[in-house]
C-alpha cells in the first residue's frame, strides 16, 4: 500500500506526470536530461526536482549515457499500479474494471458510416507529414478526415508552407500536433508513416490505428547546401508525396491521377 501510494503521488503532479507520459512514449530506450527538459519545457533544476521524486517512487531508471543520465520508465512499476487497482483496490471486481485499450476498440468501432480518418506521421511535423496532410485534403475531397501528427512536433517549417502554395494547395490549419495528443483520443483509420526515424515507433500505433503502412521520404529540413538547394529540396519532397498520394488514391479508391503541371525548379 505504501509503494502505490508513493508511486501515485508522484504521479499526481501535473508536470511529473507529462514527464511520465512522455517517457513511456519513448520506451526503453528512454529519453537524456536535457532532451526531457527540452520536451516538457521545464527549467534544469525543476526537472531534477521532479525526476527525483519520480525515481525514488520507484517509476523510472537513470543511467549514466556518457556525460548525460538517461531516464526511462520501469514496466514492472507500471505494471503492479495496475495490478493493485485491479486486485487490492478493486478486489477483481470485474465490472469496475476494463481493457487498457476499451475506449481505443470502442472508438474504432464507432462512427462506421463517417469518413475515412487518414493520419500522417512522422518524427517532427514540420515537413514531410504537413505536406501529406495537405495534398491528401486538396486531391481527396469529402472523403477522408486528414490529420498529421509527429513524435516530437516542431513549428511548421516555412518552406512547407511555400512550396504548397506554389501549387496552390491550402495551407490553412497546418500546425504542428504531438502524436500523443492524437492517439486514443480518436479514431484512426490508417496511419502513414513517412520517415524512418518514427517508424520505429510504428508499434506503438497498434492499436491505435486499424492499418499502418510507411512510405519513406528525404528530410528536406536537413541543413546542407544554399538556401536554393534547400528550396528545390522541398519542392522535390512534396512532388514525391503528391505523386505518391496520387497512384494510392488510384490504386485504392478508383480516383484517376492528374496529370503534373510544369513547376518551378
Amino acid at each position: 500500500l505504501s509503494g502505490a501510494a508513493r508511486a501515485f503521488g508522484a504521479l499526481a503532479h501535473a508536470a511529473r506526470l507529462e514527464l511520465f507520459r512522455i517517457l513511456v512514449r519513448e520506451g526503453a530506450g528512454g529519453l537524456p536530461a536535457g532532451e526531457l527538459a527540452e520536451r516538457a519545457g521545464l527549467p534544469a533544476s525543476t526537472l531534477s526536482f521532479h525526476l527525483h521524486e519520480l525515481t525514488a517512487a520507484g517509476l523510472l531508471t537513470s543511467d549514466r549515457d556518457g556525460r548525460r543520465i538517461r531516464y526511462a520508465v520501469r514496466p514492472e512499476a507500471m505494471r503492479q499500479l495496475l495490478w493493485f487497482l485491479g486486485e487490492d483496490c478493486c478486489q477483481g471486481r470485474t465490472d469496475l474494471l476494463t481493457s487498457p485499450t476499451g475506449r481505443i476498440e470502442a472508438r474504432l468501432r464507432d462512427d462506421a458510416d463517417a469518413s475515412t480518418v487518414i493520419a500522417f506521421v512522422c518524427t517532427h511535423n514540420t515537413a514531410r507529414s504537413q505536406m501529406a496532410e495537405a495534398l491528401l485534403r486538396h486531391h481527396g475531397g469529402d472523403r477522408f478526415d486528414v490529420l498529421s501528427a509527429g513524435m516530437r512536433p516542431r513549428p511548421v517549417h516555412p518552406l512547407t508552407l511555400r512550396v504548397l502554395q506554389e501549387i496552390d494547395v491550402p495551407t490553412d490549419g497546418l500546425v504542428a500536433k504531438d502524436l500523443g495528443e492524437v492517439l486514443g483520443k480518436r479514431r484512426i483509420d490508417r496511419a502513414i508513416v513517412l520517415c524512418p526515424q518514427a517508424q520505429e515507433d510504428c508499434p506503438k500505433l497498434v492499436p491505435f490505428a486499424r492499418a499502418v503502412e510507411f512510405w519513406p521520404f528525404p528530410d528536406p529540413t536537413e541543413p546542407a547546401g544554399s538556401s536554393q538547394a534547400q528550396l528545390r529540396r522541398f519542392r522535390a519532397v512534396r512532388d514525391a508525396i503528391e505523386t505518391r498520394l496520387g497512384s494510392w488514391l488510384e490504386q485504392r479508391h478508383g480516383k484517376r491521377r492528374q496529370q503534373p503541371r510544369e513547376r518551378a525548379r
